[in-house]
């Protein structure tokens, strides 16, 4: 269903484009065959295109989904940033299962929320977080295959706070057992965004304040799934929110007033990255 979701997301988009003014009307995005990264090319429609050596096209865009119901989203979003252009885009659409009749016994996807912003600060933040996990890259003149720097195919790859690579494009010698080639927890949608130390929470916060997209794309997974959120800032920051927002009532445990800001201050992430 998530694949149907982002192509029609793709279908839609070049509706809009085709009613839209003439210079918008001579693009239109193309879907890119074959299981790499990125699912769209905006490209021009009386240009020649040539997705394998990318002639023709403006920009790139990956689109990925997340069914909010499920206890570990599935979007995945594992490629080097060194290889993300700045113009390449990231489409991130929220869904879950909608019941259509009064039994519940029918449902329909159901679109809930939608992120669009540049790729490559999207794999900033993620980097970020992944070195503050304790997690590192992998450098061509120290590859733990021994590879001739020059010639190295590792540079970049990511290995956890283990010393196992994330993608199976890693190190061979960094595999995790002899029948796990690769962890694959490195670019999920959601875990990405996870802490697990003081330094890792600061890194999160540092990295919202700084750039208004990691802020935007963070305040995206917090508002649908606010259990992250709530676990991700203390009682303390809580309070200091409530504080900032002049809030009277300051009592109740983190998760009453957490829920009492949401409902009286819809804007209350704007001021949450810089507590």
């Amino acid at each position: 269903m998530g694949t149907l979701i982002e192509a029609l997301w793709g279908y839609y988009t070049n509706q809009v484009l085709a009613q839209a003014g003439a210079g918008a009307q001579q693009c239109e995005l193309a879907w890119i065959p074959g299981h790499q990264y990125h699912d769209f090319a905006c490209v021009l429609c009386s240009a020649p295109w040539d997705h394998q050596t990318h002639v023709g096209e403006l920009l790139c865009v990956e689109a990925k989904s997340m069914v909010m119901s499920a206890d570990e989203s599935k979007a995945h979003f594992d490629e080097l940033e060194a290889r993300i252009s700045s113009l390449d885009l990231m489409v991130v659409i929220a869904w879950d299962w909608k019941p259509i009749d009064e039994a519940a016994i029918r449902v329909c996807p159901d679109i809930i929320d939608h992120f669009i912003g540049p790729a490559r600060n999207i794999a900033h933040l993620r980097d970020r977080l992944h070195l503050a996990r304790g997690g590192v890259f992998v450098d061509r003149a120290h590859c733990p295959d021994g590879c001739d720097p020059a010639a190295c195919p590792h540079g970049g790859e990511p290995l956890n706070a283990s010393g196992k690579r994330e993608r199976l494009s890693g190190p061979e010698s960094t595999r995790v057992s002899a029948k796990v080639s690769y962890a694959a927890n490195f670019g999920g949608m959601v875990r990405m965004l996870k802490t697990d130390s003081e330094a890792a929470r600061a890194e999160l916060r540092a990295a919202r304040r700084e750039d208004d997209v990691a802020h935007a794309y963070i305040s995206f997974v917090h508002r649908n799934l606010p259990g992250e959120e709530l676990s991700q800032y203390t009682t303390a920051e809580w309070r200091h929110l409530a504080q900032t927002l002049a809030m009277k009532d300051l009592s109740g445990r983190k998760a009453d007033l957490a829920r009492r800001i949401r409902v009286e201050f819809p804007d209350y992430q704007d001021a949450l990255r810089h507590i």
